[in-house]
């Protein structure tokens, strides 16, 4: 697949840091799996990985934490 953004480079397989911003908490997250565009750095994420991010950043933020950095678990 060519880059959505670019539309020049073909994104490769990568790790990236994600931040996340929901009702006033911070979830920053690393070594997230990511297709990386090496032109331009847009991100692609599988739908497993964001429904990971999602309800990793849902319990943290359940559990009142208003700043965290996680490497993302493990499935």
């Amino acid at each position: 697949m060519i880059c959505v953004t670019c539309k020049i480079s073909e994104p490769e397989p990568g790790l990236t840091t994600v931040t996340l911003e929901r009702n006033g908490a911070i979830i920053v997250f690393k070594d997230v799996p990511a297709r990386i565009c090496p032109n331009c750095g847009e991100k692609y994420f599988d739908t497993d990985i964001t429904n990971r991010l999602l309800a990793q950043a849902q319990d943290a933020i359940a559990k009142g934490t208003e700043f965290e950095v996680v490497r993302l678990q493990a499935a």
